[in-house]
């Protein structure tokens, strides 16, 4: 156990020093640490695992809604992976291609319904949970970012259309975004505000799930919007809305798979 806390430890330093696509590692701890799980550094990895196949992985960390975009349950069953065959070399292989918008809100519900399939007197699937567990915490993270559900650069957003303005703000403050938290994290006023944040939720199913998503997916889109239009970061009373949900759905998940130890 101590040797896996030096290897995230390792993790979280290299992360710290690189270009970051979402929240920092630091910020992505500290919402898998108030959710209660043991080794919150974890969290971090998926960020490592996407870039050694950026192109197939990436789009599993953001969905990119058109600005007046409504994210519902049904809106998230939209937005999945393909299975789709190409022909290497000779070989027929089958990848799951992502929706070029971003499929950020079906992995969390993907990665949801693994967890609760789990055999939970298998100790394999206790340690698959673990994976899983820490892999949901980083989507969920991502989940509250609000450039993450917005459109990027010139990339097509969810409707089918290019942004340019609003793409280019995102590509140009996406990394103040991520790291706009980070300086809050010390405050212990900041962590009496967040405290009184984090709601109960209760998640059933994956259509609770959806539900949950969708609401935290709309309040990150209305912040963007406006600070799109007013030039800036969030505040911290945004972020404090953000991380706080983050962390409410990350413990209900929790709540709603757990494997009893």
């Amino acid at each position: 156990m101590r040797k896996l806390r030096y290897i995230t430890i390792l993790i979280l330093i290299l992360l710290f020093y690189s270009n970051s696509y979402a929240w920092d590692c630091l910020t992505h701890s500290y919402i898998a640490k108030k959710a209660g799980i043991r080794i919150p550094e974890a969290a971090c990895m998926p960020d490592v695992i996407r870039d050694e196949n950026y192109e197939l992985l990436a789009p599993m960390h953001y969905h990119n809604a058109a600005p007046n975009a409504v994210v519902t349950p049904e809106y998230i069953d939209k937005y999945d992976v393909k299975e789709v065959i190409v022909n290497i070399d000779g070989r027929a292989v089958k990848i799951l291609l992502p929706h070029q918008a971003g499929v950020l809100y079906w992995k969390i519900v993907d990665l949801y319904e693994k967890m609760k399939s789990l055999d939970k007197t298998k100790n394999d699937d206790r340690l698959t949970y673990e994976y899983y567990l820490v892999t949901i915490a980083h989507y969920i993270g991502d989940l509250s970012q609000p450039l993450h559900n917005f459109p990027y650069g010139e990339s097509l957003s969810s409707d089918g259309k290019i942004y340019i303005e609003e793409g280019n703000f995102n590509k140009e403050y996406h990394t103040r975004f991520d790291e706009a938290f980070s300086v809050y994290l010390n405050n212990p006023k900041t962590e009496e505000k967040i405290n009184k944040a984090i709601k109960e939720i209760t998640i059933s199913n994956k259509q609770d799930l959806k539900y949950e998503i969708s609401k935290i997916a709309n309040s990150a889109i209305k912040i963007a919007n406006k600070c799109f239009k007013e030039k800036r970061i969030p505040t911290e009373e945004e972020l404090i809305e953000q991380i706080s949900w983050s962390v409410s759905l990350l413990k209900a998940v929790i709540k709603s798979t757990m494997i009893v130890q």
